[in-house]
Order: structure tokens, then sequence, then C-alpha cells
């Protein structure tokens, strides 16, 4: 056949395909073998509307070596995945998938494992042939034009119920407690969070420091502040600070904002990354421009992603500027990897597919904008590599080793030749502030880690046009965003929680917030939790294991969930070990020794053993704090009939334990709502 009229059948589906079909997007990222490779891309699937074969298309950039082969999988990836489409080596565009049997697959198992989450795009290279690039495909939204979504029914803010307010605080908190939800429902959620607005910040680098004084390491120890000091910190300001929006946010921020004390240069530097989170807690209500800044020049970012000491090209020796920040700063931090839609949905190209946000070359040339910086130094001549370690304070700029080349960077913005690093940094963090991407981007983000997995796009959209202007002509205004976002019909509406679509699963470490806050945990020494909690709870703070933090914001679930078009980051984490680990943790924080050693925490129940003679008050008591008062009802039944079944001689702590323990392990708590 002719390659004409190949090429001409092809443009022929791509125009039927973009027609009618169905999109499925895969966002791609390193594999967890391949733990150098910072590449990423996008890969569509565009289903013909007869369902029986499909246009496929991959983008990426970035592989560690060169490309050996590219497949798509059904099962998963490396091992865990089976071929069953290959995709040759390369950019692909359009590539014509018919639902042929392969294999044991057959042709409607085939598009049952697109529809439900299960198929997968693989890419191998020499470095990592079993696999350095992947991601798996959710069902797609998007459009060549936008309509701004209708208003949603208005919500009543001014009467709120205890329900409300435990809701309200689960989103807001490391945890509702009784007192705080009787001041919500006293003062509503404005006055609320006008109050905590107000707070000053608690600072996690000088709890850092105290604890480290309080429980000093043993003589002739390498280092005198160490990581346990920073997690005790952590987790003593998550269960008693005052100021628990400011730190709620400020935590959803290190999970958007990644660096980890995983990385080797940082392993050892737990004040540098407590004081990395002070600056993200400083940040939390101001403006986003700032952030951004804040966290480019940090020297602890700088280390991380390897913009400290990045220097200008250098041709004579073969070298290039890192580009590793720079990728991250734009499809992590604020524009992502396509297009979008004011409301967060996909911009589509006339053929259907989305429209990448840069290319390789505006990587490059971001790179070299960011070269020249390393350690604040006061010296009069500092050096660039040899200046001793300021953990402190913004990086500083050396001159003669920034590009001061002309450079076209994202939306083709121009910086011109010979402004100076500063003048170019900022020109590149305006272009990106003011990007039409970052107000939904960032929303949608912030939403996931706060209120839902799955907003809606008319929830984006709402927060995105805060994030555009506040009602002053300001943009980036995050307190006024992150109001947006806890008020916004979606997240105070009662008539979603019936979605499958709404809420998220709960991460661990705010699963063990919760009970710790609620019951007032404390222990005989003063000090809380001080060891990693990677094997119990599955993650530990600011300790992930790569920049795409603990899980992807569009991680798909196989299955139900993934069928529907769902993303659900959290479950990630979730796997047969944590499952189990996650709810011993649980187990074991209630049921303490009746002497316990002067390092356990210890939980107040005293407020459910005043009602322990009461089971209906004490099944409402743990059904408001863990479930926002939206506990099924056989969740409910059981925990009543269990304790009708205890001995009547088994005493109120041990009833109320039995109580909370049933609550807090149940799946109604494990879902926040």
């Amino acid at each position: 056949m002719p390659r004409f009229f190949l090429i001409f059948l092809s443009l022929a589906a791509a125009a039927l395909h973009a027609q009618s079909g169905t999109l499925y997007v895969a966002n791609l990222g390193p594999l967890p073998g391949a733990t150098t490779s910072t590449s990423a891309g996008t890969a569509t699937i565009l289903l013909s509307p007869g369902n029986a074969n499909a246009l496929v298309s991959v983008v990426f950039d970035n592989l560690t070596s060169e490309e050996v082969t590219a497949h798509l999988t059904v099962g998963g990836t490396g091992s865990n995945g089976t071929f069953v489409f290959a995709l040759g080596t390369g950019q692909v565009s359009d590539l014509i998938w018919t639902f042929a049997p392969a294999g044991s697959f057959s042709s409607a198992s085939l598009l049952s494992a697109l529809q439900t989450g299960n198929l997968y795009v693989e890419i191998d290279t020499t470095t990592y042939p079993s696999g350095e690039l992947g991601g798996k495909f959710l069902l797609g939204t998007g459009s060549q034009t936008f309509t701004p979504p209708a208003a949603p029914p208005p919500v009543n803010l001014n009467v709120v119920t205890q329900s409300d307010a435990a809701r309200f605080l689960t989103q807001a908190t490391f945890g509702p407690t009784l007192a705080d939800i009787t001041t919500v429902v006293n003062g509503g959620y404005s006055a609320w969070i006008a109050a905590q607005v107000a707070l000053p910040e608690t600072s996690h680098l000088a709890a850092t420091r105290a604890d480290s004084v309080a429980f000093p390491q043993p003589a002739g120890s390498t280092f005198a502040i160490v990581e346990s000091d920073r997690y005790a910190a952590w987790w003593k300001i998550g269960v008693t600070a005052p100021d628990q929006l400011r730190q709620r946010v400020a935590f959803a921020l290190s999970e958007i904002f990644v660096v980890s004390d995983q990385s080797s240069a940082l392993t050892n530097e737990p004040e540098a990354i407590a004081n990395y989170y002070d600056m993200l807690a400083n940040d939390a209500f101001g403006n986003f421009r700032q952030l951004l800044q804040d966290v480019t020049l940090s020297p602890v970012m700088g280390n991380y992603l390897n913009m400290l000491e990045n220097a200008a090209a250098n041709p004579t020796k073969g070298t290039a500027a890192d580009e590793n920040y720079a990728r991250e700063l734009q499809q992590l931090f604020t524009i992502g990897l396509n297009e979008l839609n004011p409301d967060g949905s996909l911009q589509l190209d006339s053929t259907g597919l989305p429209i990448p946000t840069y290319q390789q070359a505006e990587i490059v040339q971001t790179a070299n904008v960011l070269t020249g910086w390393a350690y604040q130094n006061t010296a009069k001549n500092p050096s660039f590599t040899g200046s001793p370690a300021d953990w402190y304070d913004p990086m500083q700029l050396y001159p003669t080793f920034h590009d001061n080349t002309q450079k076209t960077i994202v939306n083709n913005v121009n910086v011109p030749a010979n402004e100076g690093g500063a003048a170019d940094l900022k020109i590149l963090l305006d272009a990106l502030f003011n990007h039409q991407n970052t107000a939904p981007f960032f929303a949608r983000g912030l939403i996931q880690r706060l209120v839902t997995s799955n907003p809606s796009p008319g929830y984006v959209y709402r927060v995105a046009q805060v994030f555009v202007n506040n009602g002053s002509g300001v943009r980036g205004d995050l307190n006024a965003v992150v109001r947006a976002i806890l008020l916004d019909p979606e997240a105070r509406s009662t008539v979603l929680l019936g979605n499958a679509s709404y809420g998220k699963l709960k991460e661990p470490l705010l699963r063990q917030t919760a009970v710790y806050r609620a019951f007032n945990a404390s222990a005989q020494d003063g000090r809380f939790v001080s060891s990693d909690t990677d094997n119990t709870l599955g993650q530990t703070p600011v300790s992930s294991p790569t920049v795409f933090n603990f899980f992807l914001p569009d991680f798909v679930q196989p299955g139900a969930l993934a069928s529907a078009g769902l993303c659900a980051p959290e479950f990630q984490i979730t796997t047969a070990s944590t499952a189990l680990s996650v709810v011993n943790n649980l187990y074991s924080s209630i049921f303490t020794s009746a002497t316990p050693a002067t390092t356990t925490l210890v939980l107040d129940l005293s407020p459910l053993t005043a009602e322990a003679t009461n089971a209906t008050a004490l099944v409402n008591t743990v059904n408001l704090l863990f479930c926002g008062g939206n506990m099924t009802t056989a969740t409910q039944q059981n925990i009543l009939t269990g304790l009708a079944a205890l001995p009547t001689s088994t005493t109120a702590l041990v009833r109320a334990q039995f109580a909370l323990e049933l609550a807090v392990t149940s799946p109604d708590a494990a879902v926040q709502q």
C-alpha cells in the first residue's frame, strides 16, 4: 500500500477519533527501580467510538540513556506486567492499536484493562532495561473550547452542626478535638479561620533544637542534632500546636514542594529541613509568588534538586547546566505537563490530544536561567563551589557562573541577554506565576491534599479564580485560596457524601495524629514519636522516597475506581504490609500498658470512659471524631454489638478502648468525607 495512503488513513482515523472518541491519559514518571531517573512524559489512548481500535501517542524526555523498547502492558510494569502491544522507540504519534488477542488476553480483556485502570506504558532503557519510565491510563477529561462551569447550589455556612464542624476540622487540622468542634459550632467557619491565620507560627527549627537539648545524643556522637529530634518536633507540633491550620497547610505544601531527608545531601541536616518546613509554614498564608521564590532560592531545595552550584554551560569542557530543578519547577510545582483549561481539565488540540506545556528546548533554556546560585557568603571574594554550607539564608548569585545569553522559556517568554541572574530569575518566576496553568494546577493539588482526591472541574475553577484574583485584584493570595478551598460548597455541602467520587483515603500519618489529638496524647518524658514511621505508617514527615512525594496525585487504583475515572493518590502506599501495620500502630496507641514506659504516648480517654455505660453515646463520640458523624449504620451496629458482648466485669477504660479501636480501624475512619 502506498505510504501516502497510509498517512491519509492515519489522519482520517485521528479526525474520526477526535470527534467522538474516549480519551485515556497516563502521566509518565520514573518507575520504582529507576532511582536516578528524572524522566517524564504523557501517553494518551484515544479509543474509537466502536471500541474496536485506538490511537496511541507517547511523548517523553530526559531518559537517562538510550531507549531500548516501549510497550503497553497489562497488570503492571517490569516483572509485574505482560507486554501486549509494541510501541517501538522514540516519540509515538497516533499509532493505530487494534484490539487483537495478545498472548492470553482476548480483545475484550484488553479493552477491559484499559477501562479499569490496568493498562500501563513501559519504556525500557539501557540503564534500566526492566523499565525506566511508565504510568497507567485513567479516563481523561478535556476540550478544545472552554465553557465556565455553572455555579453550585449555595450552602448555608452560618449554621454549623457538630458533624459539620468535625468534617471541617478533619480537612483543616491534624484531627478534630471535642473542644475545637465546640469552637467551630459556636463561632462559625470564617471566625475559626481568621483566628487561626492570626496565630503566630510554631517553629519546627526551634522545636527540633529544643528536643535535642532535652534528649541529647550519647557522648561522642557524630551529630548533636539528629533526625529523631526533627521527627519528635513534627509530631509534637502536629498534635499540640495551636496554629493547626497553618501547620496543616504547611504539611500539604511539603508534599507539593518536596524535599526529603532520603537525599544523601540532606540525610544529616535535620535543622536545615526543619527550617525549610518553617519557610513553608511562614508562606502558607502569604503570596504564591513569594513562596515560589523562597522555594527556588532555598539551599535545601538547591541541594535536593541540584540548583545549588549549577554553573553555566562550558562548551570547552563539554558541560551543560543541570536541568533537574528546571524540570520539576515546571512539572511539579507550577504548570504541569499539559495545557489546562481554567477548571483544570485538559486543553485538547484539533486531533483531540493534550498540548504539552513545554518542550526539551525550553527545559534547557530554563536550566540556563537558573545558573549561578550557591550558598550565601559575605566574604569579599566568596567561592562558588567552596563556600561553607549556609542552610538558613537564601542562595546568592555568583554572576561569573551565570549564563547571560538570550533565552526563550515557557510560553515563548524572552529572557534578554546580559540582564544578570537576578533579573533572569524574576522573568522566569513571573512567567510561571502568571502562566494560565498555575492557578488550576496548584488549586487542584492543594484541594487534593486538604479535601478530596477528585475535585470537580467546578471546584477547581472556583478556587483557581480566587488564585487569579482574591477579590481585591491580587493574584496568588494563599490566605484567600485556603479559605476558598475550605469554604467552597463542594467542601461544605453534605449532598456529595454518598458519591464514590467524593472524599479521599486518609494518609496514615493523619490517621495517627487524629487519634493523638482527639485524646490529648502525652508521654511522661514529654517527647512525641522520635523515630521514622516508614515501617509502621508507610511514610515519615519530609522523608518521601522521591521528588514525586509518597504518592502521585494522579495514581490510579485498578478496578472500580479506575473504571469510574477516579484517581486515588493515597492508595499508592496502601499495600498488603501497610494495611496491617497502620492498623497495628493505631491499636498500639490505644491499648498501652497500665504502667507505661516514660517514653510511651498515652491517651487521655476520660471523655470516653465517662460514657462507658452508655454504648450509644460512646459510639456517637467516636463517630463524630473520626468519621465526621458519617459512620455507616452497619459499622455503628458492629461496635454496639461488640460492646454488648463484653463481660459485665469489663472496666470503663477497656470498654472505651474497645469502642475506639473498632472505630479508628474501620473503613469508615480510613476515608475522609
